[in-house]
């Protein structure tokens, strides 16, 4: 009875995990639909589009990244203390936010005739490093650099002397740069307004080094994996939940 009571429970969330692979693969679907209906437009065109172009600097001209030095388009770095001081006894952030620092002026995609600014929230999403709606491979590179009195790093001029003095011995410095190289080939999918190029509204947005037909192969592999887990899961969850229903069923009393 308890072999027959656990191979059924465990058929039931295999089933349920196969109906998560068919929501996932949903979103695939209405992606490819999106992607396969938008065809690349000239950078400038009204409402939602897809657009292929190159990043170039904004109206702030080129920029230097804080920590690497490296030139840019656009940067945004955050230096946070581990763990936090605030909450170390309570609910909360496991983190203070010592630093944030961002470019003055949102990075621009050109093609041959137009240059347009481009809204920081597509290119890099505020905190995390990995945007779970945006999957194909990103145009920004990351660098990131952790200090600790056991594990001494040199950190950047725009780190505060007095933080890196006064941090316990119990504590580290987690500083993350993200910036957008200049002139990587980039694929996007998004609004365009007045402003610039912003994320969609609803719906897909992309900004990749991948081309369209990359990301369009990309989406359809995906349901094409999915699918396949949605099917074996199915499958073995029914064979161990419908016997195990069955003898429970029957057992007398």
């Amino acid at each position: 009875m308890t072999v027959a009571t656990v191979a059924l429970c465990l058929g039931i969330l295999l089933v349920a995990g196969a109906g998560i692979f068919v929501l996932l693969i949903l979103g695939d679907l209405r992606a490819l639909w999106t992607l396969r209906r938008l065809r690349p437009s000239p950078i400038g065109s009204r409402g939602r589009v897809a657009v292929e172009g190159t990043t170039e600097y904004g109206t702030a001209g080129r920029q230097i990244a804080p920590a690497t030095g490296e030139d840019c388009t656009w940067y945004r770095l955050i230096l946070l203390r581990e763990p936090s001081r605030a909450f170390s006894h309570g609910d909360g952030p496991d983190h203070d936010v010592i630093l944030e620092s961002e470019s003055p002026a949102w990075p621009a995609l050109a093609d041959r005739l137009t240059r347009i600014p481009v809204d920081p929230r597509l290119v890099s999403p505020r905190r995390a490093l990995y945007d779970p709606i945006m999957t194909d491979p990103p145009a920004y590179v990351v660098t990131e650099l952790e200090h600790s009195h056991a594990e001494p790093v040199p950190l950047p001029p725009i780190v505060p002397t007095d933080v890196i003095d006064g941090l316990r011995g119990s504590e580290r410095l987690r500083l993350t740069e993200i910036r957008l190289p200049h002139g990587t080939e980039v694929f996007a999918v998004g609004r365009t307004t007045r402003r610039g190029l912003l994320p969609s509204r609803a719906g897909l947005t992309v900004f990749t080094t991948d081309d369209r037909a990359t990301t369009i192969a990309t989406r359809r592999s995906d349901i094409r994996v999915g699918g396949s887990a949605a099917v074996w899961l199915t499958l073995i969850g029914l064979v161990l939940a419908v016997p195990s229903a069955f003898y429970l069923l029957t057992l007398p009393g």
